[in-house]
């Protein structure tokens, strides 16, 4: 089995990088613990074919670690792509599947509109999951082969190149504090996605099985991104030192103050925009809200927010109409943004873009220039870095915060 060679791969990672890769011996993944008696046997025999197990496991584990980070029991499997893994038998591992009610088909497929849909049946949901190290060398190959397809400079994200390949190398210099971590997950046991999700993450974390994809709208999801906060913020080092978050208050919201203003006040009153504003840069736009909404759960109120901002704003949401009451024509301009864009998930996109652009081509950028050895992990709309670096990175963050929307607020008054 070759190695990856970095002087012939069509993106040059870091020789640190590429030799991680190199050394993964195993792939940590979800296992329904029904599916345990398999994993005795290499192969089994179905339908007269004879099936790799790890191939079966592969693809459950996918569905399910989907199913914890997007909560939604569906999945649209293109043919194509599951050819392409799995080889010309793959019809015969998804039929293996169905014939164990482990995948129900929910939609067929028709052409020229979508794939075959299908979701993980409620009784492997409802059962326990267990974690396994699959051993596989072709599909271990391919995952690093898709580490590196995912870096690609030719890949859509507009996360500058650079930036990019320190984000990589620093991913693998995080160290999790194993133990610390599990004590810290106990409160949600109970909550089976929730605890599942996060132990899935620290064991990868803790054998270096490293996850990161650049997605087309300017963010890096990483092993990091799913963990809990809590975790986060007391259980990770970088060469034996603490990490601390530098994060945007009401990220979201504050970029929406942003991309009203460049859009020239469209659909917006003048005075709510000011308030608007005023309140998103100085963070208090949940607090606000929370108060008219008679919410005492910051995080229920955010979800709200995030629901009005991304979702399809029905006549008939309570929530819609309860934002509009507040803030009638930043309500209109939601509204009609999505409707001259024809897509109601534009918004989420357009403004995800905007809090990329300034996390990493503008502060973690900066930061590179000023400590080119520093070396740092992003959770979408925040930073992490070693203690040590804190007051050069809260310095650089904050005057481009400033630069960024105190501008913007001396435009509007």
């Amino acid at each position: 089995m070759k190695k990856l060679d970095n002087k012939k791969s069509f993106y040059n990672l870091n020789n640190k990088v590429v030799g991680k890769l190199n050394d993964r011996k195993h792939i940590n993944q979800f296992l329904p613990s029904e599916l345990l008696p398999i994993t005795k046997e290499k192969n089994i025999i179905y339908s007269g074919k004879k099936l790799k197990t790890s191939y079966i496991i592969d693809i459950i584990h996918h569905l399910l670690l989907r199913y914890y980070i997007k909560k939604e029991n569906k999945f649209n499997l293109s043919s194509l792509i599951l050819k392409e893994k799995y080889g010309t038998y793959y019809n015969y591992y998804i039929n293996y599947l169905l014939h164990k009610n482990i995948l129900t088909l929910i939609c067929d497929y028709k052409k020229g509109k979508n794939a075959k849909i299908y979701s993980l049946s409620k009784s492997i949901l409802d059962n326990k999951i267990v974690r396994y190290k699959n051993k596989d060398k072709i599909l271990i190959k391919k995952y690093n082969f898709k580490m590196m397809e995912s870096a690609n400079l030719d890949k859509t994200s507009p996360i500058d190149s650079k930036v990019k390949d320190k984000l990589i190398e620093s991913l693998f210099m995080v160290k999790i504090d194993f133990y610390k971590s599990l004590f810290y997950l106990m409160p949600y046991i109970d909550d089976d996605e929730v605890y599942n999700k996060n132990v899935y993450s620290i064991e990868c974390l803790n054998d270096n099985n490293i996850f990161y994809h650049f997605d087309n709208y300017g963010r890096i999801h990483t092993n990091f991104t799913i963990l809990k906060s809590i975790v986060r913020k007391n259980c990770l080092s970088i060469n034996n030192e603490e990490l601390i978050e530098i994060d945007i208050n009401n990220s979201q919201p504050l970029f929406l103050s942003k991309l009203m203003k460049q859009s020239g006040s469209k659909w917006v009153d003048k005075t709510e925009l000011e308030l608007f504003n005023e309140l998103t840069i100085s963070g208090k736009i949940y607090s606000y809200l929370m108060e008219r909404f008679q919410i005492k759960d910051r995080k229920k109120m955010k979800e709200i927010v995030y629901l009005i901002l991304f979702g399809k704003n029905s006549p008939n949401s309570k929530c819609d109409k309860k934002f509009s009451e507040i803030f009638p024509t930043v309500h209109r301009f939601i509204k009609s943004y999505k409707k001259e864009n024809k897509s109601y998930k534009i918004l989420s996109h357009v403004l995800q873009k905007m809090e990329s652009e300034f996390v990493f081509n503008k502060v973690v950028k900066t930061i590179m220039r000023k400590s080119p050895e520093i070396y740092l992990i992003t959770i979408h709309d925040s930073i992490m870095v070693p203690k040590s670096y804190e007051k050069l990175c809260k310095d650089i963050f904050n005057d481009i915060f400033n630069e960024e929307f105190k501008k913007l607020e001396v435009e509007i008054f």
